[in-house]
Parts: structure tokens; sequence; C-alpha cells
């Protein structure tokens, strides 16, 4: 025999317990968090300067001791119970964060959260404690990519159709915001004296002043051109791009932006992340991790 559901509406009972609408007593607090963002991002993990890992996931920066597998966040802790984009976000995220970075001596994070008019935050890369709060103008979507200098200066671009590049001064102060490329952009990164910064992304790269809007377009001089997932500076003011044909293209010239040449990468696919240690570091999606003199 078939079972028929029953549809229909429930009343509610008259005997219930009256609805109890304050704070519990209890706290909670976090303890481990399992995750890591990186399905859309790219350079999204460093070392602190106590070689302890900071990355990010959900709505948190995370610092991850890997000796005693303890964590330290930014962020975290209660919450008004209202929709994400009406939270007080003073302290920390309260949406999703789509891209973190750290200072040249690896002290402090700078970390930007998704949402129509996102925050920016840099806090403390070994102790998780709040630094300073930028609050970036509605109808930017979101922060795509995000890097600090060794003075204190954020460069930041969001998901805004035009994917507007904005700089900050060491107080928080904007310095300029202007229009990037209506193709999406990955990266951008600081040159190691401070002056100059690099945004990377599909078909381009921009090369731009750190006290003005005054961007360049990169010129492949006869070099392939692709697009390009990530950038990092050397200690000879050279930028490096990873490219989605698996070769690494060096920047320079007396223009500062010309192509000098290219070099062979990996063996497949784009080249996702690159670090300058001492020697510069490259990842690939053939899954490698090459070290590069």
């Amino acid at each position: 025999m078939a079972v028929r559901p029953w549809i229909g509406q429930v009343a509610e009972p008259d005997n219930h317990n009256p609805v109890d609408k304050s704070v519990p007593d209890t706290q909670y607090s976090l303890e481990y968090v399992y995750g890591y963002r990186c399905a859309d991002s790219k350079q999204n993990v460093y070392w602190n300067s106590a070689n302890q890992a900071v990355y990010m996931t959900a709505a948190l920066g995370v610092i991850l001791d890997k000796d005693s597998n303890t964590q330290k966040f930014f962020g975290g802790g209660e919450v008004e119970n209202t929709a994400k984009n009406r939270a007080k976000d003073m302290d920390h995220h309260t949406d999703d964060v789509m891209a973190i970075s750290v200072s040249p001596d690896r002290a402090t994070a700078v970390s930007g959260q998704v949402g129509s008019s996102p925050t920016i935050f840099c806090w403390d890369a070994c102790t998780g404690e709040k630094k300073q709060r930028i609050k970036v103008g509605k109808g930017a979507r979101g922060i795509a990519a995000v890097a600090i200098n060794a003075e204190g200066w954020v460069a930041a671009v969001d998901l805004h159709n035009e994917h507007q590049v904005y700089v900050f001064d060491n107080n928080g102060s904007m310095v300029y915001k202007e229009k990037g490329d209506t193709n999406k952009i990955h990266d951008v990164a600081w040159c190691e004296q401070g002056q100059r910064i690099a945004t990377a992304g599909v078909k381009h790269i921009y090369f731009w002043n750190k006290n003005s809007p005054d961007k360049k377009k990169g010129l492949f001089s006869g070099n392939p051109q692709t697009s390009f997932a990530c950038v990092a500076w050397d200690d000879q003011g050279k930028a490096w791009t990873g490219g989605s044909n698996s070769k690494i293209y060096i920047w320079g010239g007396d223009d500062g932006r010309t192509c000098e040449k290219t070099v062979e990468g990996h063996s497949k696919g784009f080249i996702s992340a690159m670090r300058f240690s001492g020697h510069m570091y490259s990842g690939g999606k053939d899954g490698k991790v090459i070290c590069w003199n």
C-alpha cells in the first residue's frame, strides 16, 4: 500500500515555552579552522617573520604554527545577527577574504574582502592584532588583489568592471584611484624600493608610480603575448611575471616596462605564483616549485 504524504499547515501549540531572546551565557572562541581559499585567488599564502604560514579562509586571516599545529586568527569572535552587508566591520572582516599579502619584513599582513563596499585591514602577521582599517567606496564589489610596501603603503585592485587600482598611504588615506583594465587583474606587487607598482592579469601588465596614477602598459617587444596570473619584483628593479603559456617574462629596459626576455618555466599550464627571497621561486599548474638563481 502506498503511503501518501500529508500536506497542510501545522498550528502553533498553545502550551509551548515562552521564546527567550536573551543572549546565551555561553561564549565560543576559535580553536582550529580547516580550509584554505585558493581556487579563485593568486599569491595567497606567505611566511611571517616567525616562519609561520599566513593565509586566508572564509572571513578570517589565519596564522598557522606548523611545529605545534596551532593557529592564531585575525577576525572571528562574536558578530551581529544581521546580513553581511550590514554587519559592523570596524574590527575585522565580515565577508569572505579574497586577497592577502605580507610586508617585506613579514611583520604586517594586509587583506581585503568581497562586498559592494569592501574593507581592507592591516594586521600583525604574527599575533593577528588589528593595525589599520581602510574602507573602500561602494561599487568596488570586492578586493581581488592587495599588496603592502616597507613603508606601510597599500595597493589594491577591486572587482569593478574597470578593475580599479587604489593606492593608500601609511595613514590609510587614499592617494589615488584609477581605472585598471576591463580585463581581470590577478595580482599587484610593489617593487622592492617601494616606489613603483605592477599589476598583471588577462592579456596585460601595467606599471604605476607610487604618487600618481600615470600607468604605463608593458611592451612585449616581439615576445609572445599572453595572460599573467602573478607578478614579483627582484632587487634590481625588474618585474617578473608568470604566463599562462608556462613562460616567465622579465620586464625592464630603459623605460622600465619593456619585456627584455622570456625563459622557459614550467612544463604545463600557467605559472600561478612567484616570490623573491634571495632567489626567485615559481609555482605552476604542473605541480612543481622551481628555484631560480
